[in-house]
């Protein structure tokens, strides 16, 4: 009989610590507006600071991919959610004795978007030494549970708003990152020597680069994703919640989106079910389930029509999610796995900030419905595209021994390779 993941106690750990990292991401932007709105900064001041945290992410990223590939993994990690624990905690602070200044919040949210890219990468690099031959359960295990989580933090960040003050969501986003350090850091992986170098980061960010370029199939997925960034998933960002909430409520929009939320819960179990020999494939098939949904919302249907494309899309999403990551994590070479999971994040956000700014634009000037239509047509393109592709559509569940055409050799500074 299979094991299944949460019986491995590092495993487990990392499940967890996981699952309360998506809770304080979740609970979070809706403490810090409204908090800031309490406090009457602007809507340009807090759209300022609500995107502070992503410039240093995307900046950041290849360089948290070197440390994370030359360093013990755990370690670097701990030390971004520590990090993030106290920069949280001191914004708390600020905020429930007083109206902090603008820069200062800023500052505090730069420093926790570097943080996280010392972090992020390394989710990948964990997931692989945790359980190596359950990639695909593992992930899906991660999918499902911080999509329940998703469905369950908000409503608790409304309900200590509602008796508190909006600063004490904060303070709880601030403990989830010290409960996900002390999680963290018990995990035992498998020892490994010392370093006593350290990194090339140069050279070591070529290399990474190289391992990216060297697979067909991983640049390919990712430069289209980062085009759906553009015109699929930044401006479906914003028209949902506009359209809807214009159209059902802010109460229905709320529902809505625990739809959606419901429905990722439901692909994050398909996933966890079925092994697909072709992962790639099925995933891209799945993805297509998204497509719908932009069409929907466009036009003036339902609430109940526009809830069930909403679980359709949240299930089709999170499929993907799970096959993808699965992918990238079973055929990545070891040594190299943090960087290529960074630039793997960096081409899927990079435009999508573009999208998201420039949609106010294409709304103004052709209409929401056309943009939305745009969405998915683009999305259909996309996936038929990357179908076409025979190293996307032929890739197999299970790396094949290397050949000639691999070309992957272990750095000197990286030890991972050896030890996994």
């Amino acid at each position: 009989m299979r094991r299944a993941p949460g019986r491995d106690f590092g495993l487990r750990g990392f499940v967890v610590a996981r699952a309360l990292s998506r809770a304080g991401d979740a609970v979070f932007p809706i403490g810090l507006a409204a908090a800031m709105v309490q406090q009457d900064f602007g809507a340009s001041g807090i759209g300022v600071v609500m995107g502070a945290s992503l410039a240093p992410v995307v900046l950041l990223l290849p360089f948290g991919g070197v440390i994370l590939d030359h360093f013990d993994t755990r370690t670097p990690m701990v030390v971004a959610d520590v990090v993030r624990t106290v920069l949280q905690g001191l914004l708390a602070v600020l905020l429930l004795t007083g109206r902090p200044s603008l820069w200062q919040i800023l500052v505090l949210s730069l420093g926790s978007g570097a943080a996280q890219a010392f972090f992020q990468p390394g989710v990948a690099g964990m997931l692989r030494q945790l359980a190596p031959e359950r990639l695909r359960q593992a992930n899906a295990t991660i999918r499902t549970v911080e999509s329940v989580v998703s469905l369950a933090a908000p409503a608790l960040a409304g309900v200590v708003i509602a008796v508190t003050d909006a600063a004490v969501v904060i303070v709880l986003d601030a403990c989830t990152f010290a409960a996900s350090a002390w999680l963290i850091a018990r995990i035992r992986l498998k020892s490994t020597d010392p370093v006593e170098t350290m990194p090339r980061v140069w050279k070591e960010l070529r290399e990474g680069w190289d391992e990216f370029t060297a697979r067909p199939w991983l640049w390919s997925v990712v430069s289209v994703f980062s085009l759906f960034g553009l015109v699929v998933f930044g401006p479906f960002d914003v028209l949902k919640a506009i359209v809807l909430i214009d159209r059902f409520g802010a109460a229905a929009y709320a529902w809505l989106m625990s739809a959606f939320s419901l429905g990722a819960v439901l692909g994050g179990l398909l996933a966890l079910w079925t092994a697909p020999g072709r992962p790639l494939r099925t995933g891209l098939l799945a993805l297509l389930g998204f497509a719908p949904l932009p069409v929907v919302i466009s036009f003036d249907l339902p609430v109940a029509t526009v809830a069930a494309a909403m679980v359709a899309g949240g299930a089709a999403n999170a499929y993907w999610a799970v096959v993808w990551a699965t992918s990238v994590q079973s055929h990545a070479p070891p040594h190299a796995l943090s960087r290529i999971h960074a630039y793997d994040v960096i081409g899927s956000i990079g435009l999508m900030p573009a999208g998201r700014a420039l949609t106010g634009a294409a709304t103004a000037w052709t209409g929401a419905a056309t943009v939305l239509l745009t969405s998915s047509a683009a999305l259909l393109v996309g996936c038929a595209a990357l179908l076409l592709v025979p190293a996307v559509r032929t890739l197999p569940a299970v790396q094949q021994p290397r050949g000639r055409s691999d070309p992957v050799k272990p750095t000197a500074g990286t030890r991972q390779a050896r030890e996994t």
